[in-house]
């Protein structure tokens, strides 16, 4: 224990680290306190839009989404159609936030009924029902495809047409957490704290004489990796923390806590019946458990250079080819799906694994997107545990 502590003051409890984690305390706040008031300007506006949309909860209201429509129309007519755009032009202007947020329920309402096919999964019941129909006067009814487009439709009509609830502020909660912006935010910071977890020794040539102590190479390697784990729970945690309570502290509202993942426009094809505060615990879980992972690939390679700043870059440079690839046109995707679905870039964003229906054939079963996740990135952890474990223990001792 004491070892262990040794070890993570080192990393976490030093100097620079403390700087740095109340940079990021900063930093992560102002992030969640301006993604707030950008949705909606100030506490009046959102208290009104509040009052406004408990009339327009619930089940679709063809009286309201003309109105909402006819409202949008000339929102658009004047500022165009791109969302960001519109949302900065009327963030105080509550009946105008609603109109919009309402026009955009009943187009994903239109979706869930009459399904859009595109290159992304199809979606919706009738557009769902007519690819069964083609598959079976193909005689293709036994086929893995046929079988996940059926689960499919029953699990979205099991779920529900989609209701309207006021989820603004989780929504941004989740923009903060589910976007590729979370990764730079997290995962930059913890490459530069956790590289010289091994590096640092290594470039002095004083892990010669550590490795052999007393101590034993076991106990110091087992010590360095706990002080990865929880150096990186104590980030992620900083982060989850930071950006939840600063994006609902500026209108002190937990309104929609109980509504439907699928309210919110992200999540609206996800297949989990679950409500937004059961998200948020399992969105935080998978922010720290992704976060350890990451870490642990970052200690493996610290463990094999000498070069703090060569682990850095080493890191870095594959976070970003991971999102650079992920980010490049569909055709490009198409041809190299499997590295973009695993990749880093999308295998650790809550949005990409968590918002769609995915699944994927292992050996004629069937198996979601959130578990095939879970054990490439147990699969990735695993390898970096015990190529750690493993180079330390072969290597010579002067």
């Amino acid at each position: 224990m004491s070892l262990f502590r040794f070890e993570l003051r080192k990393i976490l409890f030093n100097k620079k680290t403390i700087i740095l984690l109340i940079c990021l305390s900063i930093l992560y706040s102002v992030i969640g306190f301006a993604a707030s008031i950008f949705i909606i300007g100030s506490n009046d506006s959102y208290s009104v839009y509040e009052k406004l949309s408990v009339d327009y909860e619930g089940a679709i209201n063809e009286e309201k989404a003309s109105e909402s429509k006819k409202i949008y129309d000339k929102i658009s007519a004047r500022y165009g159609t791109d969302s960001q755009i519109i949302a900065r032009n009327i963030k105080d202007q509550p009946k105008a936030i609603l109109a919009v947020k309402y026009k955009e329920f009943t187009d994903r309402v239109f979706d869930y009924w009459n399904g859009t096919d595109s290159n992304e999964e199809p979606y919706g019941i009738a557009l769902l029902q007519s690819k069964l129909k083609e598959l079976e006067n193909q005689g293709n009814q036994n086929t893995f495809e046929y079988k996940k487009i059926s689960d499919f439709l029953q699990t979205i009509i099991k779920i529900g047409e989609p209701k309207f609830a006021n989820i603004l502020l989780w929504e941004n909660l989740f923009n903060n957490w589910g976007k590729h912006m979370m990764q730079f935010l997290l995962f930059i910071p913890l490459t530069f704290i956790i590289a010289p977890v091994f590096a640092a020794e290594r470039s002095t040539g004083m892990d010669n004489l550590i490795l052999s102590s007393r101590n034993g190479r076991r106990k110091i390697v087992t010590a360095k990796l706990l002080s990865v784990l929880v150096t990186s729970m104590v980030i992620v945690t900083l982060y989850i923390t930071a950006t939840f309570i600063f994006g609902f502290l500026p209108h002190a509202s937990l309104h929609g806590w109980n509504a439907a993942i699928q309210s919110i426009p992200e999540y609206s094809r996800s297949m989990f019946g679950l409500k937004v505060w059961q998200f948020t615990v399992i969105a935080a879980i998978w922010l720290i458990f992704t976060g350890i992972v990451y870490s642990l690939i970052i200690a493996f390679i610290s463990s094999r250079m000498k070069s703090q700043m060569a682990v850095a870059g080493t890191g870095l440079a594959i976070l970003f080819i991971n999102i650079g690839l992920a980010a490049m046109g569909d055709t490009v995707i198409q041809k190299i799906q499997p590295i973009i679905d695993f990749g880093l870039a999308n295998v650790t964003l809550i949005e990409e694994v968590f918002g769609g229906y995915k699944v994927f054939n292992v050996i004629g079963v069937s198996v979601s997107y959130p578990i095939m996740s879970i054990f490439v990135l147990g699969i990735a952890a695993g390898f970096s545990v015990f190529g750690i474990y493993h180079g330390q223990k072969y290597r010579t001792v002067i």
